[in-house]
């Protein structure tokens, strides 16, 4: 795991996307590759600073804290994962290809503005602000997509806004439901 390769990358990817998707777009499609080398390091970030941001809080203890980091490392995880199953089964319906691996490399790379975001934004209330750049995630995919999967331009709206939709709901409800796991019976 080389994380100045990983900073680059983030860096990249948010000042210059269109350059930076070309070079993705013709990187391996490797799934494990792109999830343990790049989405985890940048996950696991977010989650210290869940946890930072939560425990330094009164009305969590630093076992929520923990459990809340926990829910959150685990919902990104999961939620890039299977909405990259579920937005790649819904690509032949938009003149796409269905292909897990390229999708996944889509969601992830794109995903880096909201992740990059929720490093800042948790780690104090008044910083939540800040994860409305995660908005930014959704051009990201925009301009990647074309890059990344063969699609119709005239479909490229629709499946950009339904995916976004999609992506956001996954992770929302495997949140939901983890928390009310590990942080309820935490409380």
């Amino acid at each position: 795991m080389d994380f100045k390769q990983i900073w680059y990358r983030i860096r990249q990817i948010i000042t210059s996307p269109a350059t930076e998707w070309d070079k993705i777009a013709n990187e391996s499609n490797d799934q494990n590759e792109i999830i343990i080398n790049y989405a985890v390091p940048l996950v696991a970030l977010g989650a210290i600073t869940t946890f930072i941001g939560k425990a330094a809080l009164p009305q969590y203890s630093v076992y929520q804290g923990f459990m809340l980091a926990i829910t959150y490392f685990l919902s990104m995880i999961a939620g890039l994962y299977v909405s990259a199953v579920v937005v790649s089964e819904l690509a032949p319906g938009f003149g796409s290809e269905k292909n897990f691996g390229v999708t996944l490399k889509l969601i992830v790379y794109s995903s880096t503005a909201a992740l990059a975001s929720a490093v800042i934004a948790t780690l104090h209330p008044g910083l939540s602000f800040i994860g409305l750049f995660g908005l930014y995630s959704v051009y990201l995919f925009w301009v990647g997509l074309p890059k990344i999967l063969t699609m119709p331009e005239d479909k490229r709206i629709g499946f950009v806004l339904i995916s976004a939709l999609v992506i956001l709901a996954i992770t929302f409800v495997i949140n939901f439901i983890l928390q009310s796991i590990f942080v309820a019976s935490a409380a």
